[in-house]
Order: C-alpha cells, then structure tokens, then sequence
C-alpha cells in the first residue's frame, strides 16, 4: 500500500499523523509519500529527523492538493493507494479492513469508512452527488436545521455502496485510477474528491462506505472557514460545469450569488453593532468574494 499525504505547515499534525500510522501494526507492507506544498514551519527537517523512511515530494509554492496528490500517486508503487489528510490519525483494524475488502471485491474503486472529530464524535460519512436543492440548503443555512445537504452513514452498521466519500482517508484502486484517470488538477482544493469518483460510477466502478471502519480526523487547520468558503464555492462550480452541463451551472452560480448578496445585507447591518464588528467584515469580505466568483468564469 502507498500512502499519500500532503502538507502544509501543518507539522505538529503532520507528526501525529505518521506517529499513528507506524505504530499501528499493519498487516500489509506500506510505503509513504509526502508532497509538502511549500512549508516554511520546519516540515522537512522533522520528516528528515523523525521519519527517514517517508519519501518527500518538495514544491516550492503551495500547487494545490490535487496536483500534490497526483504528484505522490504518480511515483506510488503499491497495489493499493491511500489518499490521507496530515490532520488525521489512523488504525490498523480500519486500515487492514479496508484493504481486504477491497481485495475481495475487484469492481471497487474507493473504499472509506467514518470521520471522527477529535473527541470521537461523528463528523462524516459519505454524500450524494450534489443537487441544487442540496446547494441551496446548505448556502442557506437550512441544512444545520435538518434539511437537505447533510452526511449521512452516522447509524449504518453495514457497508453499502454510495456516491462519494472524504479524501481525508480514502482508500483507491490502482486499477481504477488507471482506467479514470488521476485526480482533476483544475480544483485546488475541494470538489477534486467528488469529481474523481463521479467519474469512478461513470465507467461502472463502485464506492463503498464501511461504518466499522474510522479516522480520527481534526479538520480545518489549512485555512480559515472565511477563506474555506470561496475555495469549496469555487470546487462546487468547477464540478457543475464540468459534469452538469451549463443550465444547472448557470442556476448554481445565480442561486450561491443571491444568497451571498443577502448574506451582505445582513452582516452590513451586524456592522452596527460592536461585539458583532470583527465578525462582520469578515463575512463580508468572505460573501463579497463569492458574488464575484459567481459572476465570472473559475
């Protein structure tokens, strides 16, 4: 198995991460490959001094995670390849379990299992393939009250194919990949995952969601939610266009842009009110940047 993971001055994670994956006693052979986009918190030398066996792929700039994922399974060797965030923590049960169900099941492109949070909570399981109605739940906040757009597999108990899982820990087919191609370098982050495996069911390969198998993953340490906003806004309108045609496109980008707009509204008036202020132009900024991506080609 190779396992790839990208960072980005994320060494205090990136070190846990590798700690849990040596010292989880798989049962199968594995090899590491880390693309750092660009660190500059010391990454290099603490895999140099800690960690001598993980092969390191060096950008000078941050290129993106599906270019610096592509880069690790373009040198992978391993019949089996594991996409793996650098704010994660592993198991060997999760891990051997993927990877033997993927042995016993050859038209299996991608095999994940639950996202824990830090304390062990249920943070996600697999989605469908976005809908607008879906988009429109989650823009609008509709989807925090139960409506639409949520993760689902929280109470499954058995695997069960679906749409599309997490790269935070995915588990791929070497086959599969071949047949489907790498992953899109077009999305820079976010959307990347969702695309690739979009393309698994359109040439007959299957998904599977295992629900006893997890990943502590902690999420979120990249960028901010303000920034993160314009980055899985932008991956949602590059998948539409690319797999949705330019109709559903066009009311995706109108329907995120009249949301946002009066997201503004109502973060201009919290502009009045003092606790409210650093907050406020944050979302500003943050709805601003996304009625403009909205109105222009990604």
């Amino acid at each position: 198995m190779s396992v790839i993971i990208v960072g980005m001055n994320n060494k205090g994670y990136l070190r846990q991460c590798l700690e849990s994956l040596w010292a989880a006693g798989l049962r199968s052979r594995f090899e590491v490959i880390a693309t750092d986009n660009g660190s500059t918190d010391g990454s290099q030398a603490m895999l140099a001094e800690n960690f001598p066996e993980v092969r390191l792929l060096q950008n000078e700039t941050n290129v993106g995670l599906s270019r610096a994922s592509n880069q690790g399974l373009a040198v992978a060797r391993g019949r089996h390849l594991l996409l793996l965030n650098d704010d994660t923590i592993v198991n060997a049960a999760s891990l051997d379990a993927m990877v033997e169900f993927m042995d016993l099941h050859p038209g299996v492109a991608a095999v994940g299992g639950r996202l824990l949070n830090g304390d062990g909570s249920f943070q996600a399981g697999y989605e469908r393939f976005p809908t607008l109605i879906d988009e429109f739940c989650i823009a609008s906040g509709l989807s925090r009250l139960g409506w639409g757009g949520c993760s689902a597999g929280e109470h499954d108990t058995e695997p069960k194919p679906v749409d599309w899982l997490g790269s935070a820990c995915l588990l791929l087919s070497r086959e599969a990949l071949a047949d489907a191609g790498l992953l899109d370098e077009e999305f820079f982050i976010y959307g990347d995952e969702v695309d690739l495996q979009y393309r698994f069911k359109k040439r007959g390969w299957q998904v599977y969601y295992l629900p006893q198998t997890y990943t502590i993953h902690f999420g979120g340490k990249s960028m901010n939610r303000w920034r993160r906003r314009r980055m899985v806004y932008r991956g949602k309108m590059l998948f539409y266009r690319k797999n949705y045609g330019q109709w559903r496109t066009a009311a995706l980008r109108v329907m995120l842009g009249v949301l946002s707009l009066a997201k503004v509204v109502v973060w201009a008036a919290g502009l009045a009110v003092p606790k409210f202020q650093s907050r406020a132009r944050q979302e500003l900024r943050s709805n601003f940047e996304v009625v403009r991506l909205c109105g222009r080609l990604v």
